[in-house]
């Protein structure tokens, strides 16, 4: 995928990505920007593993649940 494919791909996912986060985040919406913001640097960071014969949607969501969940970890470590 070329960089140029990757910024018009994220542009189209970037509304629902916020609104997926800011679900997960019940409505922090401080929390769900940082979120994004990760998950966009991750997925940039990692776009040349990415597989185009799979929804980038799916890959997306993917990298920002997993974030999700290390950030929960990190605000409630187990005990």
């Amino acid at each position: 995928m070329t960089r140029e494919r990757f910024i018009e791909l994220v542009e189209q996912e970037q509304e629902g990505l916020r609104r997926f986060l800011l679900a997960l985040c019940e409505g922090n919406r401080e929390d769900a920007d940082d979120l994004a913001q990760e998950t966009l640097l991750k997925a940039y960071l990692s776009y040349d593993g990415f597989v185009e014969r799979f929804k980038f949607s799916t890959w997306l969501y993917r990298i920002a649940y997993n974030s999700f969940i290390d950030y929960t970890r990190l605000q409630h470590p187990p005990t």
